[in-house]
């Protein structure tokens, strides 16, 4: 009986090692694969999850937002401002170089975030800037008209095409967005916001 049952023991724990190894196993770079992290990367987007695009999205930019953004709500509502309406079809997939192209549509978004831009350009140095982006109530005003400009957006009429690369990350595939594809993605707010502060 005592044989029996540590049989059982030593087979559950087999199943439970073996799952465990199953589930560290990166995901495989397939075209399937990729059109799902496509996917799972516009969900990230269009939901401004943090955790999510720091996981399946390369992109420097966004990288610098997630910083300041992170348990911050008013970037997060920005963010989902942003991308609400974001699409990102998918055209060709190419296994061999690593890459993805898609075709992304958005709100004609560069119009407001350069008067945002411009706003607060001419009442602030960037150091002055710096040193806001711990202000709740300047957070809440700045970034709330923000958001009410992107709402009124109007979607542009042709889709952007882009090719993003893709590449093996520790559990899953990561698309990277290199200057391009952030302006098609944002409907041209982070380059527009680019050239005012830099």
């Amino acid at each position: 009986m005592k044989k029996f049952t540590k049989s059982i023991i030593c087979v559950f724990l087999c199943i439970v090692l073996l799952a465990s190894f199953a589930g560290c196993t990166s995901t495989k770079m397939t075209e399937e694969n990729v059109i799902k992290t496509v996917e799972k990367a516009q969900t990230a987007l269009q939901e401004f999850n943090t955790k999510d695009l720091a996981k399946y999205v390369d992109s420097s930019t966004l990288s610098i937002i997630l910083k300041y953004a992170d348990g911050k709500e008013q970037f997060t509502k920005l963010g989902q401002a942003m991308f609400e309406n974001l699409t990102m079809d998918v055209k060709s997939v190419d296994l061999e170089k690593g890459t993805v192209t898609v075709v992304v549509k958005n709100k004609e978004l560069s119009r407001p975030a350069k008067e945002f831009a411009d706003n607060l350009n001419s009442q602030y140095n960037k150091f002055q800037l710096l040193m806001q982006l711990d202000n709740e109530l300047f957070l809440d005003g700045n970034l709330s008209a923000l958001t009410n400009s992107i709402a009124k957006a109007s979607m542009r009429e042709e889709g952007v095409e882009v090719e993003l690369t893709v590449t093996q990350g520790k559990k899953n595939l990561v698309l990277g967005f290199d200057e391009t594809a952030e302006d098609a993605v944002s409907g041209g707010a982070l380059t527009a916001i680019k050239k005012v502060f830099v």
